[in-house]
């Protein structure tokens, strides 16, 4: 992202829900006693943010595409409920104002850091729940899934797909 923004003249977006939590007087998701309302907290930040920058464009190290899966791995034993239908349609109808969308899939362990599940397993769940959103809320056409795994090559792989839509 810190190498493709300034190639495409665009703002980055961080990964909102470590700054909320961050805000929130956490060091750890786990902690926030109201998971659900931190959930709907980063949801309204990311659409929040998009919406401020639609005009001239962005990179998000999240989007509300991530949001909607982080939603359903944790809520996945759950009955649907109102709120989550709420959910579902919120960041659908962000996600569908997306002209292009980046998909790098977990390509080598992740790093612990104490915020991010590291697990092998997790990031298995989160990748197919991705790839089934995007085929699901009719994306793909407008999504690149990226192949190459050093920075270098990541940024000319974007490069290239952008000169081609």
């Amino acid at each position: 992202m810190e190498r493709l923004a300034p190639l495409l003249n665009v703002e980055i977006i961080p990964e909102l829900g470590r700054e909320i939590c961050e805000q929130l007087g956490y060091k750890f998701i786990g902690e926030i006693p109201d998971q659900e309302g931190f959930k709907q907290r980063v949801l309204e930040a990311q659409i929040n943010a998009e919406t401020k920058l639609a005009q001239r464009g962005f990179i998000a190290d999240r989007s509300t595409i991530d949001c909607w899966v982080l939603w359903q791995r944790w809520n996945i034993c759950q009955a649907m409920t109102y709120t989550t239908e709420d959910y579902y349609k919120k960041s659908l109808a962000q996600a569908r104002s997306y002209t292009h969308i980046i998909y790098v899939p977990p390509m080598f362990e992740p790093s612990d850091d104490g915020f991010r599940w590291a697990d092998a397993d997790y990031q298995r769940q989160i990748d197919r729940l991705t790839r089934m959103t995007l085929y699901e809320w009719n994306l793909l056409d407008r999504s690149l899934f990226i192949k190459s795994i050093d920075i270098d090559s990541r940024v000319l792989e974007v490069i290239e797909w952008l000169k081609d839509q």
